[in-house]
């Protein structure tokens, strides 16, 4: 085997080039052209001298702390730093000679040909095979080999010893693929039944079950155009139908009694005995708050379903007390904000004639609480009691306002005169005066509902776009 200067030689029989490497000369190859098992020449490495180190590396017994001390010291005894345990200077460990991997040698890689390679089978087949075997003390997971059946494997965790009894049995997986011959065949003689069309279903007819609320439902969608004047025609449609004759006739009756029971307790104490009177006025004052709450909910109910355009009240309070009292707080502070300028000029202005006081107070809350209302409405607050699009139609729309303004007036003068006709004429006729004035409040808020959708219907009508 000639060799050359660039550290080749040539293959004695197919003559292929290899390389050499000095310190494999003497070993063993393989050419990677024939496969044939050759010797790399050249003069093999010397051995490198052993070189002793001059210091030795241990630890101490106690603490296991890092101590380091010359190889003349081997056999004496060095001091711990940390804990003074004596320890005596082991001799220096032997050197260990460097292993080169077995791939360093001869052909070290390879390409199957496109026929020559196995199957995955196959390769796994020649794969050495371990089975599982778990510590009896601490479960620790262990691999063992076929022929160590019989022997006792030591756990690494642990130390415990395991016998590794048996081979677990093997179950045979059963191959997905179907034999030849045993394929799903159609029967052609069969007639395929049709495929099904498909039938969108309908909606079902919930009339037979709730005819009453189909009717409502329907009379919703039908509701018609608004009219000329909705402040004049079919205001008073709403308050015939139910649920509003029931509600007003239940707040005349509770109106009623609390006006009773509270005439009653003052009638039958007497002068010594007004302390006893806060309790009657009390229990009076809290049914009275109750009494607002609930016709606070129905009378906005009435307002938002008129500014709708509805005929009837499609959706009445529910039995939510949360819900009256924040219904409540709208009415009370539109009514508070409206009379407050009333207030402050009968209280501040002593030179007022007898009686102007009173109509100032009510001139204002007449005035001022029917844009404070749909102010907060419009902005879904309380708090928020002015609307600058609410307050435009002042002056866009000032004929609607005034015939509201002149149904209101003309309504509270009304209901007054008649309330105070029945006490003169009569006094036990308080219901009926109680029931007039439950029936005056939901008109009042139909008329404002019927405003409001009029005055909406109209500010769309000016927005369009020519």
């Amino acid at each position: 085997m000639p060799t050359s200067p660039t550290r080749l030689f040539l293959c004695d029989d197919c003559g292929a080039t290899l390389p050499v490497e000095p310190e494999h000369a003497g070993r063993k190859c393989r050419c990677g052209r024939c496969g044939k098992i050759l010797i790399v020449p050249g003069d093999s490495p010397k051995p490198r001298p052993e070189t002793t180190p001059k210091y030795i590396g241990f630890n101490c017994l106690l603490c296991d702390t890092r101590l380091s001390a010359r190889v003349e010291d081997v056999g004496l005894n060095a001091k711990c730093p940390d804990c003074g345990r004596l320890t005596k200077v082991p001799p220096p460990p032997k050197p260990r000679q460097k292993k080169k991997p077995e791939a360093m040698h001869g052909q070290q890689y390879g390409l199957w040909g496109v026929d020559e390679a196995p199957m995955a089978k196959e390769i796994a087949a020649r794969q050495p095979k371990f089975y599982p075997v778990w510590c009896r003390v601490c479960d620790t997971l262990m691999h063992a080999r076929a022929e160590q059946v019989g022997e006792k494997l030591a756990c690494p965790d642990c130390g415990a010893k395991t016998l590794f009894k048996k081979l677990p049995v093997e179950k045979e997986v059963e191959s997905a693929l179907v034999a030849d011959g045993e394929e799903y065949q159609l029967d052609e003689t069969v007639e395929l039944p049709k495929r099904p069309v498909y039938k969108p279903p309908q909606a079902r007819d919930m009339s037979e079950y709730d005819p009453h609320g189909e009717a409502l439902r329907q009379e919703y969608r039908d509701r018609g155009a608004m009219p000329t004047n909705p402040l004049l025609g079919g205001v008073y449609k709403m308050l015939i139908r139910r649920p509003l004759p029931e509600a007003t006739i239940v707040l005349a009756v509770v109106l009623a009694l609390e006006l009773w029971f509270i005439s009653s307790a003052m009638a039958n104490i007497s002068g010594a005995g007004m302390i006893l009177l806060l309790v009657p006025f009390m229990i009076t004052a809290v049914f009275g708050l109750l009494s607002l709450m609930a016709a606070s909910a129905f009378w906005l109910a009435v307002l938002k379903e008129s500014s709708e355009g509805n005929d009837r009240l499609y959706h009445p309070p529910g039995a939510v007390f949360m819900d009256w009292m924040w219904e409540c707080f709208y009415v009370v502070f539109a009514g508070s904000l409206a009379v407050a300028p009333g207030m402050l000029l009968w209280r501040f202005a002593p030179s007022l004639p007898i009686g102007a006081g009173p109509a100032a107070v009510a001139i204002c809350g007449l005035g001022l609480f029917p844009i404070f209302l749909l102010s907060q409405l419009e902005n879904g607050s309380p708090i928020e009691f002015f609307s600058p699009q609410l307050a435009r139609t002042l002056l866009k729309c000032p004929g609607k306002w005034l015939l509201f303004y002149s149904e209101s007036a003309l309504l509270l003068s009304g209901s007054a005169a008649a309330i105070a006709g029945l006490q003169l004429a009569s006094p036990q006729m308080l219901a009926v005066s109680v029931l007039i004035a439950a029936g005056a409040s939901f008109l009042y808020f139909r008329l404002l509902g019927r405003l409001a959708w009029w005055l909406a219907e109209s500010l769309a009508m000016d927005e369009e776009p020519n």
